[in-house]
This record gives structure tokens, sequence and C-alpha cells, in this order.
């Protein structure tokens, strides 16, 4: 399994502007059949801070759901509209692995 953590800071202020774009941007990934994120906000740290968290089975499974996001024009112009609302700088995106067992 892999899993793909975007944190960004939203600009103060904007908090619920960009969680209404938070859920367009859902909906459309929803719309293309691709996996849906969970948001989180944390209870310490940097203030008005997401983080996006989205779960694929496999390493192809991410490869071709992001192609396709990148591909749709309506997921961009939703992407961008919400990019409009984050501190520029501020995000961070990591993609993780299920720890392996080794020998």
């Amino acid at each position: 399994m892999y899993r793909q953590r975007i944190r960004q800071q939203v600009l103060y202020g904007q908090f619920r502007e960009y969680m209404e774009a938070a859920e367009e941007l859902m909906a459309r990934r929803s719309a293309l059949g691709l996996a849906a994120p969970k948001l989180w906000a944390p209870v310490v740290g940097p203030g008005n801070e997401i983080v996006w968290e989205l779960d694929y089975a496999d390493l192809a499974t991410f490869e071709r759901e992001t192609a396709a996001f990148y591909g749709d024009t309506n997921a961009m112009k939703h992407w961008r509209a919400l990019w409009q609302l984050a501190v520029q700088g501020s995000t961070h995106d990591e993609l993780l692995q299920e720890a392996p067992r080794i020998a």
C-alpha cells in the first residue's frame, strides 16, 4: 500500500473557502473514480494547516490516478482554485509505502 500525504497552510481568514473548494475537488475526484482523500487538521503545530491523505493499493494505481487527475481539465480548475487559498511555499508532498518486512 502507498499513502500520499500533502500538507499545506491555508491563508488566514480563508479556511471556510478552502474547505468549500476542497469539497468541489473531492467531488470531481469521485466523478473520475479516483481515490477519496481524507482531510486532517493538526491539533497542535502550524496554524491553519490541512493534511490530505490518499491511499493507493500499489504504485501503478498511484501513477494511473495521478495521470488521470492531472489530465482532467475540470480537476485542474478546482486544484488551481484551491491553491489560491494556500500559503505559497507551504506545501509539502510525500509518498509513503508500508514498512517492508526484511530478512
